[in-house]
Formats: structure tokens, sequence, C-alpha cells
């Protein structure tokens, strides 16, 4: 029979797997993963429906999402609008106002 330590070190890989969460998709998840997924999954389907939440995206506390967000607008719309996903919030303001303007648009069949 293994030793305890031996058994721990067996193991750990099976309890490990049944720990590992499933990330479900969701713009409206308070989970950055799970935000993330939603852009990823809205990126690789080319789905410009789904705009005015990569918008909201860009005012995510999480840098990663911020980058996400405009990089697969940017790809979906064509159109850069001056948001940095790295400056300060007060410097993005200006830029996500500009976004939202272009989604607005964008849904009343402008852009």
């Amino acid at each position: 029979m293994p030793s305890a330590p031996a058994l721990c070190i067996l193991c750990a890989p099976v309890s490990l797997a049944a720990c590992a969460q499933t990330i479900t998709p969701s713009y409206d998840s308070p989970e950055p993963g799970a935000r993330n997924a939603a852009i990823v999954a809205t990126a690789a389907a080319g789905r410009t429906q789904d705009v005015p939440n990569l918008v909201r995206m860009l005012e995510s506390d999480d840098p990663t999402t911020r980058v996400l967000a405009i990089r697969t607008l940017e790809r979906l719309t064509g159109t850069e609008l001056g948001y940095n996903p790295h400056a300060e919030p007060y410097e993005r303001e200006a830029a996500v106002a500009r976004w939202v303007e272009y989604a607005k648009g964008a849904s009343e069949g402008g852009t």
C-alpha cells in the first residue's frame, strides 16, 4: 500500500479536476472570466449585435476585459475611436462616450 504522501500525490490530479469550474460566458457575470469568455465568443462568431455589450465592457475594472472588448469592437466595426484600455478611468471616459454614441447610432440603423 502506498504511503500517505504518495497517496496524496496520486489523488491530487483527481481532486483538482473535480474542483475545476466550468465558465459560462456571460456579459452580466460578476466574474471577469465569464465576461471575457462572452467577448471571445462574440469575436469568434462575429456577432455585431453584441456591440452594446462590448461597449459596456470598456468600463470594466479588469484590464484584460477592456483589451478584449476594444479589440473585438475594432474588429467587428472597423472603427477606432481613440479608446486606450490602459489609460486611467477619467482618460477613458471621453472615448467610452464616443463608443456609446456609435453603438446608439448603429442600433438605430445609422452607422
